[in-house]
């Protein structure tokens, strides 16, 4: 198993993408943004692992990966749609916390916010 990237976004507003791959075969990517803010904070914009790899560790390990690339003292965020129960699962497993739901205008369901402070 292997895992490609640039290097990571420690500056503010760049991104990195990693690509997580078994030999020939995709294992899944990810989408890194470093967003200029009062907190060092690294957003998981994009998650995906391809669904043969789904419940059999392959995204905790990837997870890993992505936070072992990530300066100490930052945080990861992830946002997750109210939909994305496996990913929201996944994230509490991994020592994610739930921040809150993001403001949307009335009739919306908005995007539930995670953190972890690495």
């Amino acid at each position: 198993m292997s895992t490609w990237s640039a290097s990571p976004p420690v500056r503010p507003n760049t991104s990195s993408l990693l690509v997580y791959a078994n030999m020939n075969s995709l294992l899944g990517f990810a989408w890194l943004s470093r967003y200029a803010g009062e907190e060092p904070e690294i957003s998981l914009s994009m998650f995906g692992l391809s669904p043969e790899y789904m419940g059999k560790g392959w995204g905790k390990l990837f997870l890993e990966k992505i936070e072992s690339v990530i300066p100490r003292g930052q945080s990861l965020r992830a946002e997750c749609t109210p939909y994305a129960q496996n990913m929201k699962t996944m994230l509490k497993r991994n020592g994610f916390r739930r921040l809150r739901q993001s403001i949307v205008p009335a009739g919306c369901r908005g995007l539930d916010v995670y953190i972890k402070k690495l």
